[in-house]
């Protein structure tokens, strides 16, 4: 049997069971292993992004946007992946919040096969942004700095190790919180290789001396607003302010006089993870990929230092399990840990 979830057209969740697929004509019959929910996904629920998903069920949309799987058979003319393939989506869409899937060979990219699950279903969404961030919105030299806000995310951990790795120091600048929680995570970004880790109210106060301090020459703001304003003040001069979300609202206004953009040379721009893939060809896709799990599985990449919150996929409950992981993931409560699906 296979289980899945749909969303029906009042946008409510549904938990399904039917035969397992068989693979089509260029299919192939996949296993799921893990599958995040991810912001994209909240977006997609809420009828806010562009990119519908692909496959229905009873007439309603399947959902869930990443994730990885195993191939367990192929259909005819599938000769790029065989039994045993590991596999992501190579698209928005594809549908991942069941436990198998037949879909078409063309929607999947092959991947090299990591130690674990969990790390592989994190790849396009958060390892990726990471190493684009690092490599391509700066050329970033030994001994600089990164200041980011969002310091908890994902995105923000990927960003620390990938710019670890070119001796290149990240500044983490987290949501204000209670003292004790403050200073646990402070302690795990720490230990993940941030240079320093602020809070949104200790940070306002270090701007000045952070930048006679040191240079930074790229900050990367998720949050906007007064948050972004303030990662753009402790920019070094001919620094890079890289816009990456709206985390605190768009009705926020980021602070920009002329002087940043003739006195300081400031260059300030946007910034997609799926284009920065989409520029490479589908072998350069794989390769890339291929590298960042062949770094996991020999340990110098790690999972995020603050952890996952695991999400046993089960179907006793009728779905409420996922259910309740996809509104906690809505309420984004503070230290709230990233949602993870693990089917069995």
């Amino acid at each position: 049997m296979s289980t899945v979830i749909t969303q029906a057209p009042d946008r409510t969740l549904r938990c399904h069971s039917s035969e397992t697929p068989s693979p089509g004509e260029g299919e192939v019959l996949v296993k799921i292993l893990a599958s995040p929910v991810n912001q994209l996904d909240l977006l997609v629920l809420a009828g806010k992004y562009p990119v519908q998903p692909k496959h229905k069920h009873n007439g309603e949309s399947i959902v869930g946007y990443d994730g990885v799987g195993e191939i367990l058979a192929c259909g005819p003319g599938v000769t790029n992946l065989a039994p045993g393939d590991s596999v992501i989506p190579s698209q928005f869409g594809v549908g991942t919040w069941r436990s198998q899937a037949a879909v078409k060979a063309t929607m999947l990219q092959k991947i090299s096969t990591p130690k674990a699950a969990e790390f592989a279903c994190l790849l396009r969404m958060a390892v990726g942004p990471g190493y684009f961030l690092v490599e391509e919105t700066r050329n970033l030299k030994p001994g600089e700095f990164i200041i980011q806000n969002a310091g908890t995310s994902a995105v923000a951990q990927y960003v620390t190790q990938f710019a670890n790795r070119r001796g290149v120091g990240v500044i983490h600048v987290i949501r204000d919180r209670p003292d004790a929680d403050a200073k646990a995570v402070k302690k795990s970004l720490l230990s993940l290789g941030a240079a320093e880790v602020f809070t949104e109210s200790e940070i306002v106060d270090k701007v000045a001396a952070l930048k006679q301090s040191k240079r930074i020459t790229l900050a990367l703001d998720s949050v906007y607003g007064a948050s972004g304003s303030t990662i753009l003040a402790a920019l070094s001069d001919e620094g890079t302010f890289v816009h990456m979300g709206f985390l605190g609202g768009v009705n926020g206004k980021l602070q920009l006089g002329p002087q940043d953009l003739f006195g300081r040379r400031l260059t300030l721009r946007g910034f997609r993870g799926s284009a920065h893939m989409a520029a490479r060809t589908p072998e350069e896709q794989g390769k890339l990929l291929d590298f960042w799990v062949d770094l996991f599985n020999k340990d110098e990449l790690k999972l995020p230092a603050l952890g996952l919150s695991f999400v046993d996929w089960r179907t006793s409950d009728g779905g409420q399990a996922v259910f309740d992981a996809v509104k906690k993931a809505q309420e984004a409560k503070l230290g709230q840990r990233k949602q993870v699906l693990i089917f069995k």
